[in-house]
């Protein structure tokens, strides 16, 4: 009964919408209708909060109010249904609200604090979690088998003079241990430290149910980013092995292979992975101990001891490092920390379970676990999960839907969450996003869920289950019949013996809600697993192939349809009849059309459509006014001129903007969509003077902006004055503009106008001391990158700001003295060898050395006290070699010296290689000492290798530029060789009748 108050927890405010919509035909009868919907409402308040209560048993008088409640309800649903006639609806409205006058004398217990989004109004991730997850390897000692590790791979740790390998033959070490314990986060520790000595390296989970192609397509990614746009959907074992085999041959990799169920897999997996005597090494993690041995050199991991484990609990409880807690007695916080055997996932879970509640009710919470000798990890997070609040039960629960092991985009999520109708308001101007939000956090809180950072990807939030939490909740959700499961290990047997071992299939007197198809290859989904799709709340399937799939207009209830990375042969010629579909998506899976009849669905709140191999998103979606999320991947061609009519939008995503007319219309369009609270465009076309004025025109329009994301799709534009003029929301939180380049740091960036910013990701010309002066002042700020081709001096960072800054990456060297940054994780930064400099129409930019600036580059790294990370970029032109060694050996002390012993990487650029990209359009006017002022400021350069982009240009003018270029290599002092390379030349045209462009600027 929880499970589907916390479900239907919508229907009262739907009651009253239905009714005075279109059958209430006698005056006066609306707010009786109005009063009867807040009554229900009310009591289902109480009903929720009292249902935590009984299951604690604490409560026995809960059953008359839960029977009258019942009443009530079936009454009004019956009326309902017997209604022949709209003139009786009246009489039986007032029939019930007389019924439900008899809880009139319980008025008081229906106002309990506590219900549904009360709970979560205000609700934030504790940093306090944060801060467990990032830091975790610093509390629970790992310190010592991760050098164990690393000695079994044959590596020196950072302490021994010879870190590298000196076997040159593949090693391989596996890491078992049961679950919780922490094997995944020892792999991920020792291949941060130690990735930069390979060639390349990747992280990869397999889980329980493993799909080896999806397995190997993600490794290929990940060694190399440019698999990305290989379409490997039709690969099969053979292929990808042979592909892994022949990318593999010259290089020294490094991967983890993480959680391992059968030997099997692993062999698969292992035979792919190529011995090329590079010195290459393997970490395999497992709770299989006959796996693990199968593996090579086996790690046994153990437990925490009690020390490390009371330092991981009072992390939790207090977010600084303590030995006792004031109030708690330490025989009860010793006997709680010992029930938990030592395992992190089970400290975490209870910590987390105890960290908001008086402690006074420590000992009744330790008392309802009922501890025994077994699996306690399991019991712990039984009772975390019958905890949480009604309202939270399903979104967690639904959590069981997707692949195991999976990395999960939180927006996406919550706009399932939304379709499903889990997620409600109690104040009708409120956002259900910003709903679903707060619930994703009190989530996160509760320990049930981890958040996780792309280090590719800082503006993207993504979270992940343990998979121990994913076992919990697919048997919960199987138990409950809130999921059936369809998945490699169901397809090969019968309903019988599934339904004897109570695995995933439902009952017989059970009905199919929710389906979950997970890697599944077969001809068709058994009958009895859709033998009632009419009824179908949801479909869901995953990494699977079906040959025959049963037609659209079968699930005619149905509310979200989600397919992913699959082939399906699915029709969608028929969805127009899906009336109640809120949520449709279909990524990395072709379909043949998108019909217009996708205009029908009314319903419709988020529509998410990625790699389906279609060119045109139909005009037909712009119909859809109830639409709030659009995501539109992959497409050339979009209805541009009609989207301002989506004003229901509150998240827009766009990843390609082609053509001029596309680009001016969507411009204007976005002028329209004021609800709009996420904007995600991807410019193709630039951006130019006037285009960038009306973009800015319709962001002003865009109050309710949370999050702003421009990309770069090549060379950028350069910024229009109209920038200065925008009138930024003050709840702007997000801000990456890469597409056009600012000549500096609007004025709007400060602490008044935007007080909620929390990461900033733009480019400028010119930084000046009051740009950095004004960016520390901004108290939210975590993120920041900023580039630019021109710093001030030596900016030292004062004392009191950036305060909560934990990733930054500038262009240039900053100096921190004590107390600085005291939050950083990650910098990155930028120094000068030599002197540089730099033509940007017209006016010449320099940049000195930084040595000259800074004194033998004293920059007080060992002052950020947080710090985790380094990067550096040296860039070469202007110096010698020698110089250029001298500046990175300064750097590389002063990173070593650091008590926290960070990681460093250091990049050379803009040294003996140019590798620049021309536009013909941009560049084709300028005056042959532009080239030559372009390579002259590389001083070292012995080789150009350039692009040249032919988009839009005729054969004429690319001919009369190229030797422009090779006249400037000529008359270089190092006379340095040039390759000329022609690209996009099938979008070359005959005409040279083009507008005036802007300037070349070579990418950096």
């Amino acid at each position: 009964m929880e499970l589907r108050l916390g479900a239907m927890a919508g229907w009262p405010p739907k009651l009253v919408e239905l009714l005075t919509a279109e059958y209430v035909v006698r005056k006066g009868l609306k707010p009786d209708i109005e009063s009867l919907s807040k009554e229900l409402v009310m009591m289902k308040a109480s009903r929720r909060t009292r249902l935590g209560v009984a299951n604690s048993g604490k409560s026995q008088a809960i059953a008359t109010d839960a029977n009258v409640f019942k009443k009530i309800l079936g009454k009004a649903t019956a009326a309902m249904k017997k209604v022949k006639h709209r003139h009786q609806i009246s009489d039986k409205v007032k029939d019930i609200k007389k019924l439900s006058n008899e809880l009139a004398e319980l008025r008081a217990k229906y106002t309990v604090r506590g219900v549904g989004a009360d709970l979560a109004a205000s609700t934030s991730i504790d940093p306090r979690v944060l801060n467990l997850y990032k830091k975790e390897s610093d509390l629970v000692g790992i310190e010592e088998s991760r050098d164990r590790v690393i000695r079994m791979l044959s590596i020196g740790t950072k302490d021994d003079a010879h870190a590298h390998a000196s076997d040159q033959d593949l090693k391989v070490v596996s890491i078992v241990g049961f679950g919780g314990l922490g094997k995944t986060t020892l792999a991920i520790t020792v291949l941060d430290m130690l990735k930069k000595q390979f060639g390349c390296s990747a992280f990869i989970c397999v889980g329980s149910t493993p799909n080896l192609t999806r397995t190997f397509e993600k490794i290929l990614v990940k060694f190399d980013k440019k698999y990305k746009q290989v379409d490997m959907a039709r690969w099969d074992i053979e292929q990808f092995g042979n592909e892994l085999h022949e990318f593999l041959t010259d290089k020294r990799y490094f991967i983890v292979v993480d959680d391992i169920w059968d030997v099997e897999s692993w062999k698969a997996i292992r035979y792919a992975l190529k011995d090329n005597n590079c010195g290459s090494r393997i970490i395999m993690t497992t709770r299989n101990f006959e796996v693990a041995t199968k593996a090579g050199e086996v790690y046994r991991l153990k437990p925490l001891s009690h020390g490390n484990s009371k330092k991981l609990f009072y992390k939790r409880i207090q977010s600084h490092k303590g030995e006792s807690v004031d109030g708690v007695s330490d025989e009860l916080s010793s006997k709680i920390i010992d029930k938990c055997g030592g395992i992190p996932l089970a400290i975490i879970a209870m910590a987390s379970l105890l960290v908001e509640r008086p402690y006074d009710d420590w000992s009744k919470v330790y008392d309802s676990i009922g501890f025994g000798n077994g699996d306690n990890t399991t019991k712990i997070l039984s009772y975390s999960y019958f905890d949480l609040p009604s309202y939270l039960k399903p979104c967690l629960l639904h959590l069981s839907i997707f692949p195991e092991d999976n990395i999960h985009g939180k927006k996406s999520v919550i706009w399932m969450w939304i379709g499903e109708g889990f997620v409600h308001l109690e104040k009708e101007d409120g956002s259900l996003f910003e709903a679903g939000e707060r619930y994703f956090n009190e989530l996160v809180n509760r320990s049930m869920i981890q958040t996780m950072e792309d280090r590719y990807d800082r503006f993207t939030q993504w979270f992940l289950i343990h998979d121990i939490v994913f076992d919990l909740i697919s048997k919960l959700s199987r138990d409950e019949n809130f999921v059936t499961f369809l998945g490699s290990m169901e397809q090969h047997a019968s309903p019988d013996s599934l339904r004897r071992e109570n695995t995933s299939m439902p009952r017989s007197d059970s009905k199919v809600r929710r389906l979950a198809v997970k890697n599944h290859h077969v001809q068709r989904i058994r009958e009895d697993a859709m033998d009632m799709p009419e009824v179908m709340r949801s479909l869901n399937i995953f990494d699977s192939k079906i040959e025959v799939m049963a037609p659209l207009h079968s699930f005619r209830v149905c509310r979200v349809l989600n397919i992913e990375n699959c082939y399906v042969p699915i029709s969608l010629k028929h969805i127009g009849t899906l009336l109640h579909l809120k949520y449709l998506e279909i990524s990395d899976t072709p379909v043949d059309e998108l019909p217009k009849e996708i205009g029908h669905l009314k319903s419709l709140q988020t529509l998410y459509l990625e790699k389906t191999g279609l060119d045109e998103l139909p005009p037909a979606v712009c119909s859809l006014t109830q639409l709030m999320c659009l995501v539109a991947v992959g497409f050339r061609r979009l209805p541009a001129d009609r989207m301002g009519s989506l004003t229901s939008l509150e998240d827009l995503r766009l990843d390609s903007v082609v053509g001029r007319n596309a680009t001016e219309d969507l411009v204007v369009a976005l002028g329209k969509l004021t609800r709009l609270r996420v904007a995600t465009i991807t410019f193709s076309e630039e951006l130019d003077e006037n285009l960038q004025k009306a973009l800015v025109q319709s962001l002003c329009n865009l109050q309710e902006l949370r999050e702003l994301v421009l990309p770069s799709t090549g060379s950028a534009q350069q910024g229009a004055n109209a920038w200065e003029d925008w009138e930024t929301p003050r709840q702007l939180r997000q801000l990456l503009i890469h597409c056009i380049i600012l000549s500096r740091l609007p004025r709007w960036i400060n602490r008044c106008s935007l007080p909620c910013l929390c990461s900033l990701s733009v480019i400028v010309y010119t930084v000046e001391k009051q740009d950095l002066d004004n960016l520390a002042r901004l108290s939210e700020l975590s993120y920041l990158l900023l580039g630019g081709f021109n710093w001030p001096p030596g900016y030292t960072v004062g004392k009191d700001g950036f305060r909560n800054l934990r990733f930054c990456d500038v262009g240039t060297a900053l100096k921190f003295p004590m107390g600085a940054m005291p939050r950083l994780e990650e910098l990155w930064f930028s120094v000068y060898a030599g002197y540089w400099s730099w033509v940007v129409n017209d006016v010449l930019l320099e940049q000195f050395p930084t040595k000259d600036e800074i004194e033998d580059l004293d920059l007080g790294l060992d002052n950020l006290l947080s710090l985790e990370k380094v990067t550096v970029t040296v860039f070469c032109s202007g110096a010698t070699a020698a110089e250029v060694q001298e500046v990175e050996a300064m750097v590389t002390r002063a990173v070593e010296n650091h008590p926290n012993r960070p990681t460093i990487k250091v990049d050379r650029a803009a040294s003996a290689t140019f590798q620049p990209r021309c536009r013909v359009l941009r560049s084709k006017d300028d005056p042959d000492a532009r080239f030559i002022a372009h390579l002259q400021s590389y001083r070292l350069l012995q080789k150009a290798v350039i692009s040249i982009d032919c988009a839009g240009a005729s054969l004429c003018e690319v001919e009369k530029m190229e030797p422009a270029f090779r006249h400037a290599a000529e008359v270089h002092r190092n006379h340095p060789t040039i390759h000329l390379i022609r690209t996009n030349t099938d979008e070359m045209v005959s005409s040279s009748d083009h507008p005036d462009t802007e300037s070349f600027q070579p990418s950096r």
